[in-house]
């Protein structure tokens, strides 16, 4: 989607976004500094910091809270870069499309968007809302639906139905959690789904006798159709992810003056939004690469490779040390560590704030995200922090010195609360 606006700046206009000179030749979509990177104390490696916020619990505005302490020539500096907020999830409207269903608190906040969202915006904060594959448990049947189950034909409706919430209520981006689908959005069930309510398979013949049978056509065991649905569904998300952001870039051109109404600059962004995965589910089952049949057309630009259409995975556990990078499937199922170029897009474990570690604890962690099983020789390099359970700094004021043991290993400096906090917690009933 392009756009095209042509902006005159008059003196006032120009001091409010930083009083820049005239004739500068400042674009304005420069005026607005994003949060400064944080970089790692090893190897100068820019990382990032996410909050996942339960708002049926927690005030989102709480990360405003959070800063690293001003030094003598730095002045505040937000902590966190992206704010998720649970959440929403998958279900089908009456002629059988998937649709996302807001949860009731998640809808609260959407509609005052200017109140709990805004602000944290206006602080370079970005504003992702989580999208679950449903509601239901493990042991339940489900609605034969999730992140995984979607063939090309069901993703494009369902990427029109993400375009349009993002337009409604202007926030950033997705993460994308692949749970609570039921039994059935999962293997082996999955292998019995149908298209929408009819009893049409959702596989063709071709597809069936290839996950389903050998070359001969012999039945393949239980645990190789398992280990073929699982790189299905796999490659279903991945043709997801690499669509959403594909169909969600927009491009603004501005065309502006800068005191001098005699020279006309103009300025062409691509505005990208923000998708994050967990590596939970068909997110654990993501390929390296798109399948040749699903590639984008060589000159649109597309990137075939799933890392280059995401900010980052998320590994869902507090902390996995048998997964400690991030390892994708080829197209015959085997994981592939895809190496420091794209490590760099994971988030080796969550941290959650509701239950701490000691401080041993987290320092240790913290020395784990800067170096492979202590090994101060062989760094890693991985890309962002993941908290959950973020409350206000006022009902614990022991979350900053929690944080610290973090930010000061990896960034050398210390977490502090702003002098100008959020709104604190709320109590709703939605």
């Amino acid at each position: 989607m392009k756009h095209t606006v042509t902006i005159l700046f008059v003196p006032l206009l120009l001091c409010i976004l930083g009083c820049q000179q005239p004739g500068s030749g400042a674009s304005p979509s420069d005026l607005l500094p994003p949060i400064p990177l944080k970089r790692l104390m090893t190897n100068d490696t820019p990382v990032e910091v996410i909050s996942y916020v339960d708002v049926a619990q927690y005030n989102p505005l709480n990360a405003m809270d959070y800063i690293f302490t001003a030094g003598a020539d730095t002045g505040e500096t937000q902590f966190f870069n992206y704010v998720v907020l649970g959440f929403s999830y998958l279900t089908r409207n009456s002629r059988g499309y998937t649709q996302v269903e807001l949860s009731p608190p998640l809808q609260y906040l959407l509609n005052n968007s200017k109140t709990y969202i805004k602000p944290l915006q206006e602080k370079g904060i970005r504003v992702l809302i989580e999208v679950r594959s449903g509601t239901f448990a493990d042991t339940a049947e489900g609605l034969d639906l999730g992140l995984g189950t979607m063939d090309m034909a069901a993703i494009n409706p369902f990427i029109e139905e993400l375009k349009r919430l993002i337009n409604q209520y202007g926030f950033d981006g997705f993460e994308f959690n692949d749970v609570g689908g039921g039994k059935k959005a999962y293997p082996p069930l999955t292998r019995n789904l149908t298209k929408f309510k009819s009893a049409e398979p959702l596989y063709d013949e071709e597809k069936r006798k290839e996950l389903f049978k050998d070359e001969e056509g012999n039945p393949l065991s239980k645990e190789t159709i398992e280990a073929n649905l699982w790189i299905e569904g796999g490659s279903n998300f991945s043709n997801l992810i690499q669509k959403t952001n594909e169909i969600l870039k927009e491009t603004y051109t501005s065309s502006y003056t800068n005191g001098s109404a005699s020279k006309l600059d103009t300025d062409t962004k691509t505005v990208d939004r923000v998708i994050l995965v967990r590596k939970v589910g068909h997110g654990a089952h993501l390929l390296s690469q798109l399948r040749m049949e699903y590639m984008p057309d060589a000159y649109s630009g597309a990137d075939p490779k799933v890392t280059g259409n995401l900010k980052y995975i998320i590994n869902a556990v507090p902390y996995d040390t048998k997964n400690p990078h991030a390892y994708l499937l080829d197209e015959e199922g085997q994981g592939r560590d895809v190496g420091p170029d794209s490590d760099d897009r994971y988030a080796p474990f969550t941290i959650d704030l509701l239950n701490k570690k000691t401080a041993a604890e987290a320092e240790n962690l913290a020395e784990f995200f800067l170096y492979q099983e202590g090994d101060p020789t062989n760094e890693n390099r991985y890309g962002v922090l993941y908290f959950t359970g973020l409350r206000s700094g006022s009902e614990d004021p022991s979350l900053t010195d929690y944080m610290s043991y973090f930010s000061e290993k990896l960034f050398g400096r210390r977490v502090s609360l702003s002098e100008q906090p959020g709104a604190g917690d709320y109590k709703k009933t939605w």
